[in-house]
């Protein structure tokens, strides 16, 4: 793997970044609702018109698949609203064609889920088999949350079925079975989930780099203080390790030890600059008149959704126990 960039994929990136200058950022965010936002189907639309949804469908192999994932990671960083991870790097590999936005659970999922309301494709990942389901007008409901990304669950669909905010597992029976194995699609879900953690973290780092560059302390900025500096390099470090696994796993295929080492790594990167962030902020970072919130309140929801195949970290011993063997 080559760790730089060519000139295609630095102007596919480029190119990505003048969209979002106009379609993403935390304004446009807070116009969607903030921490609780809708879905941004303008955005979605305008990367879809220009194809930057679609790169891993382009038969340019792994190659593309890499650039896909250039993209999630750039519209995550500028706090895009959009089913990017799934409808590029998931949706590619179900061997038919689906419309996008795309949300992804797997079978027996309790409780909302990413997407579910704006979701025209449900992919359901089992331990055996993957279907895919088009959801009918009114058989999805919003839920309000305050973790930065759209969430929604099937409606109940009778009085046992309790409120939705109680209802039980998720009744995603019927479907299309779709010719992949379980763990590919699993794999990629992977990968896209530690672009989107990648990309989020790195927006709640530089607006902390931002911070404590400016924000002043005994007549000094906290950043020129030894202790800050080293604790925000060692979450500069985590952050880009987690980028170059993901990367890496991506354009390996997402081999299934490879994807769950990348998800492993970005969600350990995670907690610290989670926690670390917010510190350096003080109180201001959690007022919700300042951006930060916007982007630490999406790795908690990225965690959870990451746990959904079990623990990425457990997957990581299982394949490599098998590569021992």
């Amino acid at each position: 793997m080559d760790f730089d960039l060519d000139l295609e994929q630095e102007a596919i990136v480029s190119a990505v970044d003048a969209i979002l200058d106009h379609h993403a950022g935390p304004a446009r965010m807070r116009a969607l609702g903030g921490d609780d936002p809708g879905y941004d189907h303008e955005l979605d639309r305008v990367l879809q018109a220009h194809g930057y949804l679609e790169l891993a469908d382009g038969g340019d192999g792994l190659r593309g698949r890499l650039e896909a994932a250039l993209v999630v990671e750039a519209v995550t960083a500028r706090h895009g609203v959009i089913a990017g991870g799934t409808r590029a790097l998931v949706g590619p590999v179900l061997g038919i064609d689906v419309p996008g936005p795309i949300a992804v659970v797997a079978a027996g999922h309790r409780g909302p889920a990413r997407f579910l309301a704006d979701a025209r494709t449900i992919v359901v990942v089992d331990s055996t088999e993957v279907r895919v389901l088009s959801p009918g007008p009114g058989s999805t409901i919003r839920v309000r949350s305050r973790m930065g990304w759209p969430m929604g669950r099937l409606a109940p669909s009778g009085a046992a079925a309790g409120p939705a905010d109680r209802a039980g597992p998720l009744d995603l029976e019927g479907g299309q079975t779709v010719a992949v194995a379980p763990s590919v699609v699993g794999a990629w879900w992977r990968v896209a989930l530690a672009a989107e953690l990648v990309g989020t973290m790195r927006a709640a780092l530089a607006l902390t780099v931002e911070h404590v560059t400016h924000r002043r302390q005994f007549d000094k900025a906290i950043g020129s203080f030894q202790a800050v500096q080293h604790r925000l390099a060692e979450c500069a470090v985590a952050v880009e390790g987690s980028r170059w696994l993901m990367l890496e796993a991506a354009w390996l295929g997402a081999p299934p030890q490879a994807a769950a080492v990348a998800l492993t790594q970005a969600l350990t990167a995670a907690q610290r600059v989670f926690a670390d962030t917010h510190q350096f902020h003080g109180a201001l970072g959690f007022t919700t008149e300042y951006d930060l919130h916007l982007a630490t309140m999406r790795l908690p929801a990225l965690r959870i959704e990451a746990q959904a195949l079990g623990r990425p970290a457990t997957a990581v011993a299982v394949e490599r126990w098998k590569t021992a063997r």
